[in-house]
């Protein structure tokens, strides 16, 4: 098996995006003849406008620019060649499903290549592959699409592959998008627009289905955007964002003192006497100098031992900090990568 040094991320990330774009390639609708050309156009196409003929032409596109990117990594043979797609996408007509099946066949020769260089390759490429199909395959149309894609067996393997890939992927990313496949899951179970409190998706009204395929579409573009480094998820978190991450890692820390005390509850409770008893031998005892002796002595051999405990305590909350602090952020960047559904209003309605 290959291993790769410092290319590994750019690998991962590469391997990432190529199964994304097969994915969105397979299941292009992909016309069965060429589309007439317009007569005259008052204005230039942008991405998101081009036929779907078009659309798949540039997905191919973008297929083999990744197959380049990746196999100058690899020191391998050649690349499986994606050029029987490309001569059928060229032609004038095709027969149906002749695309698909010979993505299919790509995607067989893809899969294996990659996986057979390096795992991490091959389980990065079928991560992208899957990913996308979670936000492609869903129809509103029917609600029980959404209860396959996200059904727990299948995600337990897209969170697993998250969690092996980590520290592939650009920081926060993989356990952002972890965090927010979770809430997509939770809200599957129980299916409402927001804004607050919400309501349940009405599966009849065309309007709740667009609501919900749009903010499906959109999250899968997020979740690609931010395990190939376009977004920098740290970037799409607020002031209040931060805030409230600082404010969750100091109830950490809380939690984590105050389980320290009980541990060391009878030097706590040691301590605790001794300098009551101080207080009071000073005030009720003021003469009875050997009295305070005494005590002072006590308190100082009780003072070693509370500084040594003090001092591990320290220790532990320096180790565990940073680590809490990392963990913090993973959430602030699932909360702010995650758009669930929202209600449509209609033209003119202004919020309250």
């Amino acid at each position: 098996m290959h291993e790769l040094d410092e290319s590994a991320h750019e690998g991962v990330v590469s391997a990432f995006v190529l199964g994304w774009h097969v994915a969105e390639l397979f299941h292009s609708k992909v016309p069965g003849s060429a589309p007439r050309r317009s007569a005259g156009l008052d204005k230039l196409a942008g991405i998101g406008e081009l036929d779907p003929l078009a659309r798949a032409r540039l997905l191919l596109a973008q297929v083999q620019a990744d197959l380049r990117r990746i196999w100058r990594l690899i020191d391998g043979d050649r690349h499986p060649d994606p050029g029987p797609v490309r001569v059928l996408l060229e032609a004038d007509a095709r027969a149906p499903g002749q695309v698909r099946e010979t993505m299919a066949g790509f995607h067989n020769e893809l899969l294996a290549a990659l996986t057979a260089a390096d795992f991490r390759l091959g389980k990065a490429y079928g991560l992208g592959r899957a990913l996308a199909e979670t936000a492609l395959l869903p129809d509103a149309r029917d609600p029980q699409t959404f209860d396959r894609q996200l059904s727990s067996h299948r995600l337990a393997n897209l969170l697993e592959w998250l969690a092996d890939l980590k520290s592939v992927f650009p920081r926060h990313a993989a356990e952002g998008v972890r965090g927010s496949l979770r809430r997509w899951a939770d809200w599957s179970q129980d299916p409402v627009l927001r804004p607050a409190p919400g309501r349940s998706v009405d599966w009849s009204s065309a309007a709740d289905r667009e609501s919900v395929t749009r903010a499906l579409h959109r999250q899968g573009q997020l979740w690609r955007a931010v395990l190939s480094g376009e977004k920098d998820g740290v970037d799409l978190l607020s002031g209040d964002d931060y805030v409230d991450a600082a404010d969750r890692l100091l109830g950490h820390l809380r939690q984590l003192t105050f389980r320290f005390l009980r541990r060391f509850w009878l030097a706590t409770a040691a301590l605790v006497a001794l300098v009551a008893a101080i207080v009071a031998t000073v005030i009720f005892v003021q003469s009875a100098a050997r009295v305070v002796v005494v005590v002072l002595t006590a308190g100082g051999a009780i003072g070693l031992t509370w500084r040594s405990a003090a001092s591990g305590l320290g220790r532990v909350l320096g180790h565990v900090q940073r680590p809490l602090w990392e963990g913090e952020l993973d959430t602030a960047v699932a909360d702010a990568i995650t758009g669930l559904p929202r209600e449509r209003r209609p033209a003119g309605r202004t919020g309250a």
